[in-house]
């Protein structure tokens, strides 16, 4: 594995070695007609695996398209109740502006007060973590 350039011969790089052991290796292991049918197999398992992968990705993706294509946005009073319980000033103003202050401010509350407010929008809480219910807040409030 030796190549002639301009300054003489150059000697393999180490992932030429690393890739001719391991086809030694396997020709050893397997010998020359298993290898073919070996191979047929890593590439049928990989088949399945990019498969199995697209499949998820797409439940995931129709599953957060339903979930924002159903308009399950807050009425303005669950939105008024969260910002009671985060102390959002409410009076005279926007519910586009309240909102917004309820999502910059559930990140700066602790748990506790993040599911008495996911509570507030009808967001189940059991078994949910604090961040996961964060998103689903931020969702609900379509900010």
């Amino acid at each position: 594995m030796t190549s002639w350039s301009s300054g003489g011969p150059v000697l393999a790089q180490p992932w030429e070695w690393i890739i001719l052991l391991i086809i030694v290796a396997l020709l050893l292991l397997f010998g020359p007609t298993k290898l073919p049918e070996f191979a047929r197999s890593i590439g049928r398992a990989m088949g399945e695996f990019r498969r199995g992968k697209a499949q998820v990705e797409r439940e995931l993706r129709d599953e957060l398209s339903r979930d924002e294509g159903t308009g399950v946005g807050a009425n303005r009073d669950q939105v008024l109740r969260a910002a009671r319980e985060l102390s959002v000033p409410s009076e005279g103003r926007d519910m586009k502006d309240i909102r917004l202050d309820i999502a910059r401010q559930i990140d700066r509350v602790e748990p506790a007060v993040v599911v008495t407010v996911a509570k507030a929008f009808a967001i189940p809480v059991e078994g949910v973590s604090p961040q996961s219910l964060k998103e689903q807040i931020i969702r609900r409030l379509q900010v």
